[in-house]
């Protein structure tokens, strides 16, 4: 049976790329849309992937990537634009007539949110909705273990873990399982038409769990340290933009409120994929063996106390305006997704009788 052509956007960030390449494994023709030629397209191309270089808020680039495509996975980078991705993406996928979509979605979405960037996927949650004659599948997923990797360093320098996290709780996910999850949805998209599926980790952690855990893997002690969020915006500023930081600044907010706490862990991977979601210890792990920097060193250590000292005397960074806040008639219409009677009812969850058997389910949620 003739395997149909699957496109997947961003293919080059962090689950795009293992959508990719498990699809490719499996024998079908992937088209990838990347935002620049670079040693991960060609990786890509070398595995066999027809790659496509343009943007995503260009509709001539959609409808050249989505040329004999039948499925597509919709993944957006957290930048400005983002709606309209969507809205060309829907677009172009009812010209073109698409079977399916598996589309990256936000376990915050809510459209009230202070991020902007949120209110945006909560819109175009709907209007891939609306798409005619097409099975949309959502992946409704939380906070990344990815978050916490990228102060693998410091933690492993100096044995801190300083995030704003407060006492929320978390059960972070892999990229591999978010991507293992929506690579089978692509290959196999049959019974999930319509569905939501939140993938998340084995287990809820604290801030200390993640901490001791961090401990383990780098072979010292690890404190957790809640630390402000102004001065956490200073030292992420390298890596990320205004916009994106405007998001996270957020973001914890709700994972302070324990937003991401609510209705996890689930059995989303292992009722997927059949094997089970890997532990924040394996991920760790995984990152560790590769990331710069982990090693213990005075040189490291004296680069990354230098710059971090370089940044915080930096002057506060200004990213209210890239909130979009004056979209609201009234700012009281603004609300945190925990704080949201709307967002805790279709994501907290229900307890229904099945066959005898009780089972906890998030009302339109799996």
């Amino acid at each position: 049976m003739n395997k149909p052509r699957i496109l997947v956007l961003a293919a080059a960030g962090r689950t795009g790329m293992p959508v990719a390449l498990q699809l490719l494994d499996e024998g079908f023709p992937v088209t990838a849309l990347v935002h620049r030629a670079d040693q991960r397209s060609e990786h890509l191309k070398a595995k066999g992937a027809e790659i496509v270089v343009g943007s995503l808020t260009d509709p001539t680039d959609m409808r050249t990537a989505m040329s004999g495509a039948k499925r597509a996975y919709f993944c957006v980078p957290n930048e400005a634009g983002y709606l309209k991705a969507a809205a060309i993406f829907t677009v172009v996928a009812a010209e073109h007539q698409l079977e399916s979509v598996v589309a990256m979605s936000q376990w915050l979405s809510n459209p009230n949110h202070p991020s902007i960037h949120t209110r945006e996927v909560w819109l175009a949650d709907r209007l891939f909705a609306l798409l005619p004659g097409t099975a949309v599948t959502t992946i409704n997923a939380g906070f990344f273990a990815d978050n916490e990797m990228q102060v693998l360093p410091f933690a492993a320098q100096f044995g801190l873990l300083s995030l704003p996290y407060g006492s929320g709780l978390n059960a972070p996910p892999s990229n591999e399982d978010i991507a293992r999850v929506v690579a089978e949805i692509l290959a196999r998209p049959e019974g999930h038409a319509g569905k939501t599926y939140r993938p998340t980790g084995p287990e809820l952690l604290s801030p200390q769990d993640l901490a001791a855990i961090l401990g383990k893997v780098l072979g010292r002690k690890v404190t957790y340290r809640n630390a402000p969020m102004r001065m956490v915006a200073k030292i992420m500023r390298g890596r990320l933009s205004l916009y994106n930081l405007a998001a996270y600044s957020q973001y914890v907010i709700d994972y302070q409120k324990n937003a991401f706490g609510v209705n996890a862990p689930t059995d989303v991977v292992r009722r997927i994929t059949g094997r089970e979601a890997e532990d924040f210890e394996t991920i760790a792990r995984r990152y560790a063996a590769t990331m710069p920097g982990v090693r213990r060193s005075f040189v490291i250590q004296f680069k990354l106390m230098l710059r971090m000292i370089i940044l915080l005397l930096r002057p506060a960074l200004k990213t209210a305006p890239y909130l979009a806040l004056d979209e609201f008639s009234e700012r009281s219409h603004v609300v945190f997704s925990a704080d949201s009677p709307e967002w805790r009812q279709s994501h907290e969850p229900q307890t229904y009788e099945l066959s005898g058997e009780k089972a906890a389910f998030g009302h339109g949620q799996s």
